[in-house]
């Protein structure tokens, strides 16, 4: 079986949907190759994570799907039927998902990942990477949430200096989703 038949079947896609990786996670510097789903369902940004270090260790890593909003591209709203409602703030910035991946020796690392990238990098669009070690200097306990809770968690890293569509107060700041 070929690698991309491999992530077919871990994300239940066709091969269109998928984007090959070939990174070094700067948490663990451990090499991870791989495919990452474009697909804009439940799937969008999921990792099928096929090799560790080199060495075969296939997993399925699902990521933050996009929401989707409740109005077209003319702005007009469209509310399906509802019992109650709840609001919460929408905090704009770039999502940050914590994650845990497992290497060919059954060892768990924990990373994390942008939205359509496998792993945290410094790009043309922001320094993520060492804008999320500020947050894991202040937070400190972060890394130990996925496995406290046996799950991936999905972070917003905001601030005016991570600017977006709203403007800040707050320098640089992560709130948990």
């Amino acid at each position: 079986m070929t690698d991309v038949s491999k992530a077919m079947e871990l994300l239940e896609l066709g091969e269109k949907w998928l984007e090959p990786f070939d990174v070094t996670d700067p948490f663990s510097n451990l090499q991870l190759e791989g495919y990452l789903s474009l697909k804009p369902d439940y799937r969008y940004g999921a990792l099928a994570l096929l090799k560790v270090g080199g060495k075969e260790a296939p997993q399925r890593i699902l990521a933050t799907p996009k929401l989707h909003y409740p109005f077209d591209r003319n702005g007009a709203f469209h509310f399906p039927s509802v019992k109650q409602i709840d609001i919460y703030e929408k905090i704009d910035g770039t999502n940050i998902l914590v994650y845990q991946f497992k290497d060919a020796q059954d060892n768990s690392h924990v990373t994390y990942k942008l939205r359509l990238h496998p792993v945290l990098r410094n790009g043309k669009w922001g320094n993520f990477l060492d804008m999320w070690n500020e947050m894991l200097k202040r937070y400190p306990r972060i890394p130990e949430l996925p496995v406290l809770n046996g799950c991936s968690l999905s972070f917003e890293l905001f601030g005016s200096r991570n600017a977006h569509l709203m403007l800040y107060d707050t320098p640089l700041d992560g709130a948990l989703l």
